[in-house]
């Protein structure tokens, strides 16, 4: 099937014939985990025989082996998941026997690695380009089964969406304040989906009005989040923290600290790009043009052109790649995700021209 869509995906997942491999991942981490269960969903039948979960953190070969080569005999089929597989934490040899592994797979036998937590790719001009650690790994899938990317919807998909959702809980709420909570959750479904659980009970069967977005949903605008990148690059730690605190006021949860890491990586990214720009000698327009923006934010460009000059392109990569590192460790540790932030806010601080790291 090579690379396809969800829909594509569980459509031959559905036919009489499924692709044996399947690799889900993408920026849409929601729907990353809903494809997952509709694909068990179709394949199995909930039973404990018709399906195996391996850590993808630590994949024991010789069980992952064994399970490869069960065909079932009562069940639909075997589905073996393994959840956020990070070849950084394996050896090369380790990852070439697992592959010759699914080489030879026992009929009515899945293997489905779903990437629910760790980036696989990264947006490049507007198009995903696959992390170099993952080519390997993807590229044998996208031959010998299928490869599927999640990735992130606008505003406008979103908000049709949110209505549909809205109207299958028997409310009701306007397509531009649909298109609204949408930015304000900064595009990101788990943060979406969070945010409209609160909406709906407090609408209780009515409609979300505006006042109710204004009074339960938390902004993470653009603005403030460049307001902070530049605090950030400056060198200006106390306006960089009352920013933060003004940006987490009303909520310090996982979900709120991922979307202003989401918002942040996006703030720097524009100056990045303004950065480059300015070096080529590039007029605004032709920047925003090249990077793909869309009109509503050729403002980025605008104001990041106005704050580059007087940072570093290292130090810009190293920012990004902090917060990277910061966004990782959100979704895989139990540490409080705002000490997560915090630090990586210090870290940046002390990011030097050159791009190393004062401390660590």
């Amino acid at each position: 099937m090579a690379n396809c869509s969800a829909s594509d995906l569980l459509h031959a997942v559905g036919s009489e014939q499924p692709p044996q491999l399947c690799f889900l991942c993408g920026e849409d981490t929601l729907a990353v985990a809903q494809l997952e269960k509709k694909i068990l969903k179709k394949l199995t039948d909930g039973g404990e025989m018709s399906d195996a979960i391996l850590d993808g953190q630590g994949v024991d070969l010789d069980r992952l082996a064994d399970a490869c080569s069960f065909s079932p005999m009562f069940q639909p089929y075997n589905v073996i998941l393994i959840r956020d597989f990070d070849p950084d934490m394996h050896s090369a040899v380790v990852i070439e026997r697992m592959l010759k592994i699914f080489e030879d797979l026992a009929p009515r036998v899945m293997v489905l690695i779903s990437m629910r937590s760790i980036p696989v790719y990264e947006v490049k001009r507007g198009a995903p380009v696959i992390l170099q650690k993952f080519k390997k790994l993807t590229a044998f899938f996208e031959k010998q089964g299928a490869l599927c990317l999640c990735e992130k919807k606008n505003a406008i998909q979103l908000g049709k969406q949110i209505q549909d959702r809205v109207k299958r809980h028997g409310s009701e709420i306007r397509r531009d304040l649909a298109e609204a909570l949408a930015n304000r959750c900064l595009c990101d479904t788990t943060l979406i989906q969070s945010e409209l659980d609160k909406l709906l009970a407090c609408a209780d069967g009515g409609e979300i009005t505006a006042e109710m977005l204004d009074a339960l949903v938390a902004k993470l605008p653009d603005a403030d989040a460049f307001r902070l990148a530049r605090a950030v690059t400056g060198g200006n730690g106390n306006a960089a923290f009352q920013l933060l605190n003004d940006l987490t006021a009303k909520s310090e949860d996982s979900k709120t600290i991922l979307g202003l890491l989401s918002v942040l990586s996006s703030a720097f990214i524009d100056l990045y790009r303004a950065k480059l720009g300015q070096g080529a000698a590039k007029q605004q327009q032709t920047i925003a043009e090249e990077f793909h923006y869309p009109r509503n934010r050729e403002f980025a460009i605008r104001n990041a052109m106005k704050d580059c000059t007087s940072v570093t392109l290292p130090k810009l990569r190293s920012c990004i790649r902090i917060l990277c590192e910061a966004d990782r460790a959100c979704k895989s540790s139990r540490t409080a995700p705002r000490l997560l932030l915090e630090q990586a806010i210090v870290r940046m601080l002390c990011v030097r021209r050159d791009g190393s790291e004062a401390i660590r």
